[in-house]
């Protein structure tokens, strides 16, 4: 994969195909990866199709950023720069997840770069449920307090869930877990308190791309009432609940998913 210096984070992407170009964003503790099928899907229907690692995701170097740097915001401005030093001139944005607070970020701060948006089970409010009470208090507190300079410990672990990868079946699993520990403990942590503190919801009507909102109706990392409220609150904004299917659209379902992706982004960009 490419690597680019942006700011000081060395990001590493993948691009496939010629046409329109599209931006796919992963979420927490993930990777490119996650994008490997759907991104063939898009270049073979004509479209310039685009995926990065994170800063301190993937195959991507953080550069030593602290768990602090990791907000919403910081992580859309790295995007932004990675789009305009690629020399995209217009772009439409796949997010899943926290990628998807990205996304609407991105959106809200350059409405002149943003063609179209796909929110997958976008971070909308902060509130996220279950798991939003397990880490709102004392956990998160404890998690905070673990120094990412712990690095024998952060080894310990990085090795551990690599060993454990290997013996799961699932490949959408399996990559899930090796991705994890390929996450830096700062990336981690930020990340999980960049989706805590970040509430878009007022900003939702100022969103004026075409926007697709995909959930899943079992989704039980994030509820599906913050994909309610991303389609309710953005104008002209769709709502697809995919029944029976979690937090991975993309790999639950992934026939439905590239269909209604393909289709949606094929609309928008001949519309315009």
């Amino acid at each position: 994969m490419p690597t680019l210096t942006i700011e000081q984070h060395a990001i590493h992407h993948r691009v496939e195909g010629i046409g329109p170009d599209v931006l796919m964003i992963h979420g927490l503790a993930s990777s490119h990866r996650m994008w490997e099928r759907p991104l063939k899907r898009l270049a073979l229907s004509g479209l310039r199709a685009w995926a990065l690692d994170l800063p301190g995701s993937g195959a991507s170097d953080s550069r030593g950023a602290a768990s602090s740097w990791y907000t919403i915001a910081n992580l859309a401005s790295a995007v932004e720069a990675f789009v305009e030093r690629v020399g995209i001139q217009s772009v439409s944005l796949v997010g899943h997840s926290m990628g998807g607070s990205i996304a609407l970020e991105f959106a809200y701060e350059r409405p002149d770069l943003t063609r179209a948006l796909v929110l997958v089970a976008p971070a909308v409010s902060g509130r996220m449920g279950l798991l939003h009470t397990l880490v709102d208090s004392p956990v998160r507190r404890l998690l905070l307090s673990l120094s990412p300079r712990q690095t024998a410990l952060a080894a310990w672990g990085e090795r551990t869930l690599l060993s454990a990868a290997r013996l799961i079946p699932s490949p959408a699993l399996r990559r899930d877990v090796q991705d994890l520990a390929r996450t830096t403990p700062e990336a981690l942590i930020g990340g999980l308190n960049a989706v805590l503190d970040f509430d878009f919801t007022e900003r939702l009507p100022k969103i004026d791309a075409p926007t697709l909102v995909v959930v899943g109706s079992r989704d039980m990392t994030l509820p599906p009432s913050e994909s309610d409220l991303a389609a309710s609150h953005i104008p002209g904004a769709r709502l697809v609940k995919m029944r029976g299917v979690g937090h991975q659209p993309a790999d639950e379902r992934p026939g439905e998913f590239d269909r209604w992706l393909v289709e949606f982004l094929k609309d928008n960009l001949v519309k315009q």
